[in-house]
């Protein structure tokens, strides 16, 4: 009878006593004016975080582990694509094709990982109490990074935040050591950390994410990414419920099952979600089955419920914001008014992610028209913000800043991008942006 089943089907059988069979049922503060400086950037001086050594005694020992771990069989492969919408309505549908023997030998060296965590776990490094905010970035994301730290630190946060590049091609001397450290932000280069041992590992994309999260000096973090930003401080995220009780917060993407950010106690489990991310290519189909938002959306609910740990997803999707495609952004909800409501009252939003190109990039953004709706509209929900303006107002500073150079820019002059930036102001809000110090 076995035999007589369909290669697919029989592989359903037999994942089904794997652990992870949860894959498939996921459904100082800075306070100071910028208008009146001919810089953006005040000289605070150098950052007071603690750099991360580069001999790493918790990579030292995970990343033989994770080498260890390795599946060593082909990876999964896709009959078709699983469908994004109302999947929580129907059963999800089984795309996986899959060789019985590689289904064991996964099956084990999943198994044999887990047993490593749950018996004697690496040690993670960092300050105990501690607290921050960690994104990735690099070339092109630079300058959004730079308008999500100033909208960070407009709300009064006191958050320190680390950068994770992903290898030294991506450090900019100017930005990682003079404009990031006034802002109590610093760069860390991750593969720095990573190639002190001769292991076979390179992450970029997805996995910078994973990694950018378990390596940090913060005991407790917020990832966001770099074209992410919060309205209000998101320092009280930390003391109050539901992160106090549950320890994982996750927020969804379009597609309800997929963490777009979280805040989150560094414990085991995301050392399970970056081992599902350093082998995205056997773990993020089945996670997905081929479906949109594939990556490392999925691993870090997993890595929870495979390990038993307990963890809140917000119950409000996110909100478009704005006009439909270039230039708009998605509003995420405020998580502590979201444990109250559980979806009965919509919650303020709290975060605004401009993750649609241009972005909130001065080179590539260009428009002619408001893009995140009206005024009125903006200063209704964000207590009298036009978060619209603002942000083309730190745009502008920047772009116009003459000690601020990006390499992603090139040969671009400064003058030119100014003048471009300021153009786009004009355009978009209908008079000339002359709040620039000379």
């Amino acid at each position: 009878m076995w035999n007589s089943l369909p290669e697919k089907r029989r592989f359903v059988v037999i994942f089904s006593s794997i652990t992870i069979i949860v894959l498939f049922g996921l459904g100082s503060e800075y306070r100071y004016s910028y208008l009146d400086r001919q810089t953006l950037f005040p000289a605070f001086g150098k950052s007071t975080l603690p750099w991360i050594a580069t001999s790493s005694t918790f990579w030292a020992t995970f990343a033989p582990l994770l080498a260890a771990a390795a599946p060593r069989c082909s990876p999964p492969e896709l009959s078709g694509k699983a469908y994004s919408m109302n999947i929580g309505k129907r059963r999800a549908a089984d795309h996986i094709v899959m060789e019985e023997k590689d289904i064991e030998i996964m099956r084990r060296s999943h198994t044999w990982f887990v047993d490593q965590l749950m018996q004697n776990a690496p040690k993670l490094e960092f300050e105990d109490g501690t607290q921050g905010i960690v994104t990735s970035a690099g070339g092109d994301y630079f300058p959004p990074l730079l308008v999500s730290l100033q909208f960070l630190r407009r709300t009064g946060s006191k958050l320190p935040v680390e950068v994770f590049l992903a290898s030294p091609d991506e450090y900019e001397p100017l930005i990682c050591e003079t404009i990031l450290p006034s802002l109590n932000a610093k760069c860390l280069i991750l593969s720095d950390i990573i190639d002190q041992h001769e292991l076979p590992f390179s992450f970029t994309g997805y996995q910078l994410k994973a990694f950018a999260i378990i390596l940090p000096s913060f005991e407790s973090v917020l990832f966001l990414d770099a074209d992410n930003f919060p309205v209000y401080s998101p320092d009280d995220l930390f003391t109050s419920t539901p992160f106090t009780s549950e320890h994982l917060v996750l927020w969804p993407d379009y597609w309800a099952r997929h963490p777009r950010q979280l805040l989150a106690h560094r414990t085991e489990a995301l050392l399970l979600a970056a081992y599902y991310n350093a082998y995205g290519d056997y773990y993020y189909h089945l996670m997905t089955q081929g479906g949109a938002g594939e990556g490392d959306k999925e691993t870090f609910s997993t890595a929870a419920l495979v390990l038993g740990n307990s963890f809140y997803t917000v119950s409000h999707l996110p909100r478009p914001f704005g006009s439909c495609g270039n230039g708009a952004a998605a509003l995420q909800v405020d998580p502590m008014e979201d444990v109250g409501t559980r979806g009965k009252e919509i919650p303020r939003p709290f975060f605004i992610h401009a993750s649609w190109p241009p972005k909130l990039n001065p080179l590539h953004n260009y428009q002619g028209s408001r893009q995140w709706g009206s005024e009125e509209h903006s200063l209704s929900i964000f207590n009298g913000l036009d978060v619209e303006r603002t942000a083309w107002e730190y745009m502008v500073q920047m772009a116009c800043d003459e000690n601020i150079v990006f390499q992603s820019w090139e040969n671009r002059t400064e003058k030119a991008v100014c003048d471009q930036t300021r153009g786009s102001f004009k355009n978009v809000f209908g008079e000339e942006y002359n709040k620039l110090g000379g």
